[in-house]
Formats: structure tokens, C-alpha cells, sequence
């Protein structure tokens, strides 16, 4: 299996993972609803940068990174434990995908723009 490839299905394989055990075994209040919405992981497959998504304003987003960033050990040994054919879990960083609130905005200009003419 060629390097893009199983990197492609490990990061399938992570971001069901972590989206399944963030929902339901964080217990953190910082930690609300969030959506896993893409992994970008290294050439060697030891860092995996998580981009989430979660409704709210962006203080809001502040304390589900830092909720999310002190569940960080706790998720990484949980992802081994649930996926085992791995040599080594990757180090998880979470980041705020902003795509998701530049596309919403998007659709609202759109609508607008479509709404006077």
C-alpha cells in the first residue's frame, strides 16, 4: 500500500475515532458539541493536527480548544487502545477550522446578493 494511501485511511480511521470518543467519553463542560472536520497528519504519522468545529463565538472556541487540549493524553491513549495495528499514536494538536464559518458566510452573501436582484 503506497505512503498516501494508508495516510488516507488513518485519517479516515482517526477523525471516526476521535469524533466517537469526544462525543462520549469527554466529559469536560469546555467541551460541548463539536465536529471533527478533517486531520492533517505528518509525513511519519507521529503528529496529527485535529481541525473541529463546534457552533458558538470565538471565546467559546477558546475554552474547547484549551478543554479539548487537557483531554489530549486521555484521548491519545484511548485512540491506542482502539486502534492497535498502530506502531505509535500519533500526538494530537486541535485547531479551530475556521472553513466551516467563512462557508457559512459565503452562502449568506450569496442569498443576499440573489435576495435584491
Amino acid at each position: 500500500m503506497t505512503d498516501d494511501r494508508r495516510r488516507n485511511r488513518l485519517r479516515r480511521q482517526l477523525q471516526a475515532e476521535l469524533a466517537a470518543l469526544i462525543a462520549s467519553e469527554v466529559d469536560d463542560p469546555r467541551v460541548g458539541s463539536v465536529t471533527v472536520t478533517g486531520i492533517r497528519l505528518s509525513k511519519d504519522l507521529r503528529h496529527a493536527r485535529v481541525y473541529i468545529h463546534s457552533p458558538g463565538s470565538s471565546a467559546d472556541h477558546g475554552e474547547l480548544l484549551r478543554g479539548l487540549d487537557s483531554a489530549r493524553g486521555f484521548l491519545r491513549t484511548r485512540l491506542s487502545h482502539r486502534l492497535p495495528h498502530l506502531r505509535r499514536t500519533p500526538e494530537l494538536t486541535f485547531a479551530y477550522d475556521t472553513t466551516v464559518d467563512a462557508g457559512i458566510r459565503v452562502r449568506e452573501l450569496l442569498d443576499l446578493f440573489e435576495s435584491e436582484e
